[in-house]
C-alpha cells in the first residue's frame, strides 16, 4: 500500500518573532508510520519541524538503562528495522509550519501519486491570529490577540483524491466517551472521512491511551489501552481499506 501519515502541530504567527502552537508531539503519528512500514507499505510522513519522527524518536541510548547491553541490543534491532524500511519511507517536513503550508504540502503529496490510505493526525490550528508586522511591545502588562478560524485542511482531501481511504482524528479532553464519539461522528460528516479516530488527551497523559474507531453507519470499535495501539489501529484500517476496495471491484 501507499500511505500518507501526518503528524505534529502547526504554528500560527502572532508577530515576526512569536507564534502560537499546540502540545502535539507527533509521537503517535510516528508509531503509525512505523506500523505501516512493518506491514510492507510505502509511507510519506508529513510532519512539523518539531515533531517526533519514525525510528529517530527512539534512537537514543538511555544512559539510565539498568542493563547497558540490553539497551545496545535494542538500538541494534531498531537499526535493522530502519535499514529495512528506509527505501519505503519518505519524510516530508513542513517548511513554515502554518496551516496554509500544511495544505499545500499535503495536496502535493496526495496528488503526486496513487495513495491508498491517509492517516491525517496533524494537529492543525483551529484559529490563527491576525499577525502583526514587527514585534508587539513586550513592556505591556497585557495584550489582546484577535484570531480568525483557520480552514480545515481535511475537508479538501476528497477534492484532491476521491478514492483514498481517509482516516481523520478527533481529540478532546476530559469528556465522557459518549460525547467524544458524538463529536467524531459529526466530524465524519463534515470531513467525509471513512473513519475518525476519537481519543481523549487525558487518557493519553495518564498512560491509558484508548481510541474509538468511528465509521458512518457502523458500530464503534474501541482499541487499547496498552502497548501496540498504533499497530492495532493500522491493522484494522488496512483491513477495512482492502474490504472497501474488494467491494468496489465486485
Amino acid at each position: 500500500m501507499n500511505v500518507v501519515v501526518t503528524g505534529g502541530g502547526t504554528i500560527a504567527p502572532i508577530d515576526d518573532v512569536r507564534s502560537i502552537t499546540n502540545g502535539s508531539s507527533g509521537r503517535f503519528s510516528a508509531e503509525i508510520t512505523e506500523a505501516c512500514l512493518r506491514l510492507g507499505a510505502s509511507v510519506w510522513h508529513v510532519h512539523s519541524t518539531s515533531a517526533q519522527l519514525p525510528f529517530a524518536r527512539a534512537a537514543r541510548f538511555d544512559l539510565d538503562a539498568p542493563d547497558p547491553f540490553a539497551e545496545h541490543a535494542r538500538l541494534d534491532a531498531l537499526l535493522d528495522r530502519w535499514v529495512g524500511a528506509r527505501p519505503r519511507l519518505r519524510l516530508v517536513p513542513l517548511t513554515r509550519g502554518t496551516v496554509a503550508d500544511y495544505a499545500v504540502t499535503l495536496q502535493k503529496v496526495l496528488t503526486g501519486r496513487s495513495i491508498d490510505v491517509a492517516f491525517l493526525a496533524m494537529a492543525a490550528s483551529d484559529y490563527e491570529p491576525e499577525p502583526v508586522v514587527g514585534k508587539i511591545d513586550s513592556d505591556s502588562d497585557a495584550i489582546t490577540i484577535r484570531a480568525r478560524r483557520a480552514p480545515k485542511v481535511i475537508r479538501s482531501v476528497r477534492e484532491w483524491t476521491p478514492e483514498v481511504f481517509l482516516v481523520g482524528f478527533k481529540l478532546l479532553s476530559r469528556v465522557e466517551p459518549a460525547e467524544l464519539i458524538r463529536a467524531a461522528r459529526s466530524a465524519c460528516v463534515t470531513t467525509r472521512a471513512d473513519l475518525t479516530v476519537a481519543n481523549d488527551l487525558q487518557t493519553l497523559r495518564e498512560g491509558a491511551h484508548t481510541v474509538h474507531l468511528v465509521r458512518p453507519g457502523f458500530a464503534v470499535e474501541t482499541l487499547g489501552p496498552g502497548e501496540g495501539l498504533a499497530r492495532a489501529l493500522v491493522d484494522r484500517v488496512f483491513a477495512l481499506s482492502r474490504e472497501r476496495a474488494a467491494d468496489r471491484r465486485a
